[in-house]
């Protein structure tokens, strides 16, 4: 009975999960697609509270605003209350003579302050200087930066009646010294001789002793500081010939003689003769010229009083010279 009772109920089933059963009890518990929605379908559900909010928004944004242009422009927030000018030494009249003349500016509003076009006027005061930046140092400064250019040279400016005078001059061959001198520059002697300066703007310079009770030369008129002295081309040219020649030839030169009137360079070397050049040619030619020559013109050991580069020859070579007698 039993094998047959066996027969009769068959294998025993299992009962395992398949894909469709799966998927069957996903799709069940799937929540149903919402599209979602644009902005103008949420600003239309949105109604009264949804314009609300924008207006308060732009409100909000044009109240911040004037509150900063009020701010600004109609309260002291802003207001110049102090001028600060700065500088080096060489600077210290100028920085005196601004700091009282912009003493007016005060109480102007810092923000809207025209410094470009202050700067402009400024230069056009000071043309000597080489830097004038006028700026904002927030909440309540105006500054103004001054800068020189830098010295280049002392010059010795001799006279026709025997007068001498001593300058410094500036990169623009500007005066930014009377009277004395500065360590560690070359020194320019200018012979004015036979020029026609223009002495109307000079100021008379009185001599120790009054020309009424003594005889002697006349007072003469001397140059002012920041006042042009020598013009800044010929200046260059003059101390670059003067070291294009220490170079070349590894000379020291003792004295650096300008000629105004003939427009000549005269160079005092230490072996005590004369190196003329002429500056409406080009210097460094010329001391080419005499650097050839060497092969037959010993400068080192020949006692000369002079070598005279102006002079061209059909090669362009020519070199006159003096010996001693």
């Amino acid at each position: 009975m039993g094998f047959f009772s066996s027969l009769l109920r068959g294998k025993p089933r299992t009962y395992s999960s398949n894909f469709s059963s799966y998927r069957s009890l996903r799709s069940g518990q799937r929540k149903p697609f919402e599209p979602k929605q644009s902005p103008a379908e949420r600003k239309k559900q949105g109604g009264f509270f949804y314009k609300a909010i924008r207006v308060l928004k732009i409100f909000a944004v044009f109240a911040l605003v004037s509150g900063l242009a009020y701010l600004s422009f109609f309260t002291s927030l802003f207001e110049i209350q102090k001028i600060e000018v700065t500088g080096n030494e060489a600077t210290a009249a100028e920085q005196s003579t601004l700091n009282e003349s912009l003493q007016e500016h005060l109480g102007r509003n810092l923000l809207i302050f025209k410094t470009r076009e202050l700067e402009q006027k400024l230069f056009e005061e000071y043309p000597y200087l080489r830097k004038l930046n006028v700026g904002r140092d927030f909440f309540h400064t105006l500054t103004v930066n001054l800068e020189t250019y830098e010295n280049l040279a002392n010059v010795r400016v001799d006279f026709e009646n025997g007068t001498q005078q001593l300058y410094v001059v500036n990169e623009l061959g500007f005066v930014s010294g009377t009277g004395s001198s500065t360590e560690n520059l070359p020194t320019l002697v200018m012979d004015v001789t036979g020029t026609d300066l223009d002495w109307t703007a000079l100021e008379t310079l009185e001599s120790e002793e009054s020309p009424e009770t003594t005889e002697g030369p006349e007072p003469i008129k001397g140059f002012l500081l920041n006042q042009e002295l020598i013009e800044a081309e010929v200046l260059k040219k003059l101390l670059k010939a003067t070291e294009d020649f220490e170079g070349k030839f590894n000379m020291q030169i003792l004295e650096i003689h300008y000629l105004k009137q003939a427009r000549e360079l005269h160079l005092v070397t230490e072996r005590y003769f004369t190196v003329w050049i002429d500056l409406t040619q080009d210097p460094a030619l010329q001391l080419a010229k005499l650097k050839k020559a060497l092969s037959t013109l010993n400068i080192y050991e020949a006692d000369l009083e002079y070598i005279d580069l102006r002079i061209s020859g059909q090669n362009g070579e020519k070199v006159i010279y003096k010996s001693h007698d």
